[in-house]
């Protein structure tokens, strides 16, 4: 019988004899598993550094942004069917019948051929009769249908949200309202001139999130990182908001002289904390004109265009209602001239009721709006390639707001400046015409664990894979506020490749193994002949192949562990401080900690790689060795 010492000094001598084959194994299957140890190592680091800068920028909140999903419509609604048209003609029977009625009531001529068919139909002979005739989609009897019959599988409400995201463990659930609706277009210089319709490229500051009214209410708590010092409650003298650097510099960089974003990550961190302070508490004005404001300010300067071309003329009459435009900045239309009859007048309020009873306009609207800068939203600066990309796609911000209102701060203002009845206006109602009524409200709710968060997302998504369940999911979660799962996704994306690539490399390392075995065993079956013949039982000889087996596995270990901690360490080193400011920038944590790194050693990925390598190599040598260890040792000893 062979003892332990024996067997470990005779796999020894094994491994001292076949140094140069032993070497070219090692080198072939670590640096296989090496580089696929370095990136495990590198997306742990990046994960975790990711989840300690959401931590720390939201106290330990993760946030989930959940938006109705209508992305399973019913397949069983057929525009052509004659039975769905006959429903819908119904509606349009009885819509039309309203409208004779009002018009009798108010007094007004009324042509019903001016109507829109609930149907259009298709005079193509090429076309099959069945199909000719469909549902008009944009008319009155199916917009009256489709409100009667709402075909959406379940509530898209706060309700619903609540009840799907709090079984997952959020604590709370926050819902934003988005103003871009209202189209609260900024004054350049708090100036207004409606005397011609706009034309060309607008200036720049009027390309950004708050030149366009991309204006969103958000709980303070979740802004409570970008506000600046000391902005933690209202800001007395407008509508307080933050807006993103970038925005910030367009629009006050001539009357501040705000110097431009530098390229060094390390400058921006200096830049962007300079920026803010400089531009706390600086206002803006904008203006909120509704669509019958809109269309007076269009007949106006129509009717000022053809005054003005028959000026002269003295056969021009003029319009009995004459208009003039606002002089002051957003103000309202006035009239500076009306000469009409009690019987036109008359005439046309009874037009305008009867229009009013089936298509509902608001009364002419116009409000200046004073906002006052509260704080900065992270903004990085552009990349398009090369490692600031990278590292850009995986610490960028995914607010999805333009421009934030802090919800609390709002409502500590006086009731003049806080235009609650011009933000309480709801958005115009969607109606698809397959699905309904459509909200696009988003919700937000928050998760004390970055696990929770993840689960939420995974099994409430369709963004990476689509499955027949997509259909059900009455929300579609996605990360809100930073990228705290960015890496997360990048691996579920790219996960059969890795589980492929794992497959592949696991099948060579195996072959390369088997055949440096193989040929091991093969050469040593006189020397497995002798143990036999003065004694040494199978299992003896089995130690000593195992025990060599896993030296050598052990040597493919250290090696690939040794890459992949060179590969992992060279990336930290030459990126980690680059990827810690654009953090810092993008999360808004400018304290010593966290910091960002690219090592980590708790994915249990990487011990799979590691273990699977000693795994591998036994059973790489179990063929060989049951072939040796059941030949008969006389004939061995005899054919050497």
């Amino acid at each position: 019988m062979i003892g332990l010492r024996d067997t470990i000094t005779l796999a020894h001598t094994k491994i001292r004899s076949k140094r140069l084959r032993l070497l070219m194994t090692t080198i072939v299957s670590g640096l296989v598993f090496g580089v696929m140890a370095g990136a495990t190592v590198l997306v742990d680091g990046a994960s975790h550094s990711l989840a300690a800068f959401a931590r720390k920028n939201l106290d330990g909140r993760f946030l989930v942004q959940g938006s109705p999903n209508y992305f399973g419509g019913p397949s069983s609604l057929n525009p052509n069917d004659a039975a769905l048209i006959a429903e819908v003609q119904k509606y349009h029977v009885a819509y039309i019948a309203d409208r004779k009625a009002a018009a009798k009531r108010l007094g007004v001529e009324y042509d019903v051929r001016t109507e829109v068919l609930p149907y259009v139909e298709d005079t193509n002979p090429q076309v099959p009769p069945e199909y000719r005739k469909s549902v008009n989609f944009s008319s009155p009897a199916w917009l009256r249908y489709a409100k009667d019959h709402p075909v959406q599988a379940s509530a898209k409400d706060e309700a619903a949200f609540r009840a799907l995201v709090e079984p997952l463990g959020a604590r709370e659930v926050y819902v934003p309202r988005d103003l871009s609706h209202l189209r609260l277009g900024m004054l350049l210089g708090g100036r207004e001139d409606l005397t011609q319709a706009p034309s060309g490229d607008p200036p720049k500051a009027l390309q950004t999130a708050i030149g366009q009214g991309s204006f969103t209410i958000v709980d303070d708590t979740l802004l409570k990182p970008f506000l600046a010092r000391g902005q933690d409650s209202s800001a007395g003298s407008g509508v307080p908001v933050l807006i993103t650097a970038d925005d910030a510099l367009v629009t006050f960089k001539e009357a501040l002289g705000l110097s431009s974003r530098p390229k060094d990550p390390t400058a921006q961190v200096r830049w962007f904390q300079r920026l803010r302070d400089r531009v706390t508490g600086q206002t803006f004005v904008s203006c909120y004109r509704n669509e019958a404001e809109l269309a007076r300010v269009e007949q106006t300067r129509a009717q000022l265009a053809e005054v003005a071309a028959n000026r002269g003329n003295r056969d021009y009459v003029a319009p009995e209602l004459q208009l003039a435009l606002p002089t002051t900045p957003c103000g309202m239309v006035t009239v500076t001239k009306d000469t009409r009859s009690a019987e036109t007048k008359k005439a046309q309020d009874a037009v305008r009721a009867f229009e009013q009873e089936f298509n509902p306009q608001p009364e002419p609207r116009a409000e200046l709006v004073t906002f006052q800068v509260v704080g900065l939203l992270p903004s990085p600066a552009p990349s398009t390639s090369g490692v600031d990309a990278v590292i850009g796609g995986l610490v960028g911000t995914n607010y999805g707001f333009g421009a934030v209102i802090p919800k609390d701060s709002l409502a500590a203002l006086p009731e003049a400046l806080r235009h609650d009845s011009l933000f309480a206006l709801p958005a115009p109602e969607t109606v698809d015409p397959f699905m309904g009524p459509m909200t696009q409200q988003n919700f937000i709710a928050s998760f004390p664990r970055v696990e929770q968060a993840r689960a939420a997302v995974a099994d409430n998504s369709c963004m990476m894979n689509w499955t027949p369940r997509c259909d059900t999911m009455p929300f579609s979660l996605q990360t809100y506020g930073t990228n705290y799962l960015a890496v997360d996704d990048i691996v579920r994306a790219a996960r059969p490749v890795i589980i492929a690539l794992l497959a592949i490399a696991f099948a060579i390392a195996t072959i390369i193994i088997w055949a440096m075995m193989g040929r091991v065993i093969a050469d040593s079956r006189r020397e497995t002949a002798v143990f036999r013949a003065i004694g040494a039982k199978r299992s003896d000889i089995v130690s000593v192949y195992l025990t060599y087996s896993l030296w050598v596995a052990l040597r493919i270990v250290v090696f690939a562990a040794a890459l992949g901690l060179l590969i992992a360490g060279t990336i930290h080193v030459l990126y980690a401080e680059r990827a810690t400011h654009m953090a810092q920038l993008a999360y808004a944590v400018f304290t010593p900690d966290p910091t960002f790194g690219f090592i980590g050693f708790r994915s249990p990925v990487l011990w799979l790689i590691l273990g699977g390598i000693v795994a591998m190599s036994l059973v790489a040598i179990t063929p060989p060795l049951l072939r040796n260890i059941r030949r008969n040792p006389i004939r061995d000893m005899r054919d050497e």
